[in-house]
């Protein structure tokens, strides 16, 4: 049997493109609001963000992947009424679960502005936001159905849509009305931007559903079924839904507990550099270098491994329902080899060039200097990530979610007591940060070739990409160094380097047969 791999590159390819589409468009947003609205209009705005963030993560972490894991085991045997039963029943679960959080929000608005945020002018925009909650749940639902039939472009363009609207909407509305210092009804705006958003994306969605739904129902007439036919009992409405909560808790576990870990670092790294003897301005500064600038560069290569995690969970359980160990062999191989060829040379990149591009984006040495050590830790993140949607799609979610709850554990423990030890402070952030990807990876990884019945690939996974990233690494700094004496610019400066270097790491990868040549790596693609 033939093993094919082109929807996995395809598809990541597609969403990768998708996403980085997204952030700049956000990128833009963020700047034309800060200039609309302020400092303090932007302030509101990201106060409220963190409370609504936990109502999403119970209702969109886990059953979106949960039904592109079913949808894809259904689609590979044709069984269209599994797939609309499986749906609709995703569509109910989150329909409840989304409507209970947007009540409890809605009756608990004074407590939530009053005493969690403890600023009473956010009660308007979170009236506003909740609601929010049940769209998000309903098109998140509907993109893990694409996803599972590998269907890739009605959520990418979803995603572009979504992005559209909300500036749209966002900046018309501001510039219309001209709030002023009234940053109570400036927040409102842009939460109103954010649910014309998600609303215009789930109306996108739900036509293509639609469409799409018309079109299986026509190519197998076999499976026409009213709704009555696919929950034909109360029985199999129930084992879907255990089906799909079997798989959607852990994994929803796991995000709130990154969610609540987010919030606990917020609180807690100020509190322990204090405690280490440093002025409570000079702590919270030092926590907005590390984690406002250092870690979003950090997690720029995210961007192409959020879209192979993303594709890889339905194409492993569409292969692990035909029992083709060769296929999903083969799938983990190319996707750990590609998530290496993406860590690798950002960690050249960024230890390379981390000071100038921290001093050029930040004006702010300190961001350089904590980029470089950070900046190692990439791997290791990169490969936490991917293995745990491989392990997602091969059903072992629970897994996968205790790896992680370790790690939460020792970065917890690395940041209580390594920050208030005045020989280490902030750098025990790092060092927590490290170690938890470190374990976490390492059992993620065990985990992994286990369940593939594979050995690990040293040479195509390490050996390769490291050498070729070396080289880049040391042909950046060479570069830059000698653009610098000639007293070239500094953005040119790093854009030559940068490209110099990663050109430099590409022929090294196919001089080592690491990749093919670019004419037989075509015919691959296309064929």
């Amino acid at each position: 049997m033939k093993i094919n791999t082109k929807s996995l590159l395809y598809g990541t390819m597609i969403l990768s493109l998708a996403n980085f589409t997204v952030r700049l468009l956000g990128f833009v947003y963020r700047v034309i609001l800060s200039r609309m609205i302020g400092p303090q209009g932007m302030g509101l705005v990201q106060l409220v963000y963190p409370v609504f963030q936990i109502a999403i993560t119970l209702t969109v972490a886990g059953i979106p992947i949960a039904v592109s894991r079913l949808i894809s085991e259904k689609n590979v045997r044709q069984d269209i009424p599994g797939m609309r039963r499986i749906i609709t029943t995703a569509l109910l679960m989150v329909t409840a679960v989304s409507t209970a959080l947007t009540l409890a929000g809605l009756f608990n608005l004074n407590f939530i502005a009053g005493s969690v945020i403890k600023d009473m002018r956010t009660k308007g925009a979170l009236f506003i936001l909740f609601p929010n909650v049940i769209l998000i749940g309903l098109g998140a639902t509907l993109k893990g159905f694409f996803y599972g039939g590998k269907h890739i472009h009605p959520p990418a363009l979803a995603e572009i849509i979504e992005q559209l609207m909300r500036m749209t909407v966002s900046v018309s509305l501001i510039f219309w009305l001209a709030p002023g210092d009234n940053y109570s009804l400036a927040a409102m705006l842009v939460m109103l931007g954010t649910v014309i958003g998600e609303l215009s994306s789930l109306l996108f969605l739900h036509t293509r559903y639609y469409r799409f739904k018309k079109e299986l129902l026509i190519k197998y007439q076999a499976a026409r079924s009213s709704l009555a036919d696919c929950l034909h009992t109360a029985g199999s409405l129930r084992e879907t839904a255990a089906a799909i909560a079997a798989i959607a808790l852990p994994i929803t576990s796991t995000r709130l507990i990154n969610s609540l870990m987010s919030a606990a670092n917020s609180v807690l790294i100020p509190q322990r550099l204090v405690a280490s003897g440093m002025l409570r301005d000079e702590a919270v500064g030092l926590f907005g270098i590390l984690f406002g600038m250092v870690m979003p560069l950090m997690f720029l290569p995210f961007t192409i491994t959020n879209a192979l995690t993303v594709v890889i969970i339905p194409n492993l359980s569409e292969s692990l329902a035909m029992k083709r160990w060769k296929d999903i062999q083969n799938k983990t191989d190319k996707a750990i080899r590609l998530t290496c060829y993406i860590a690798f040379p950002s960690i050249a990149l960024l230890t390379s060039l981390g000071r100038p591009i921290g001093t050029l984006l930040y004006k702010q040495p300190l961001a350089g200097t904590f980029l470089i050590p950070a900046s190692w830790s990439l791997l290791f993140l990169a490969l936490q990530h991917t293995c745990s949607g491989i392990l997602n799609g091969l059903g072992r979610q629970v897994r996968a979610a205790m790896h992680f709850m370790a790690g939460s554990t020792i970065q917890l423990l690395c940041t209580y007591f390594l920050l208030a030890n005045p020989a280490i402070r902030i750098w025990g952030v790092i060092i927590g940060f490290t170690a938890a990807s470190m374990v976490v990876s390492a059992a993620n990884m065990t985990a992994v070739l286990k369940a593939t019945r594979m050995s690990f690939k040293l040479a195509d996974w390490i050996l390769k990409p490291g050498f070729a990233a070396l080289l880049m690494g040391f042909t950046t700094a060479a570069v830059y160094k000698a653009l610098t004496v000639i007293q070239a610019p500094v953005l040119l400066s790093l854009i030559i380097s940068a490209l110099t270097g990663f050109l430099l790491f590409m022929f090294c990868l196919w001089a080592v047969k690491a990749l093919p040549a670019p004419g037989v790596l075509r015919r691959r693609f296309l064929s």
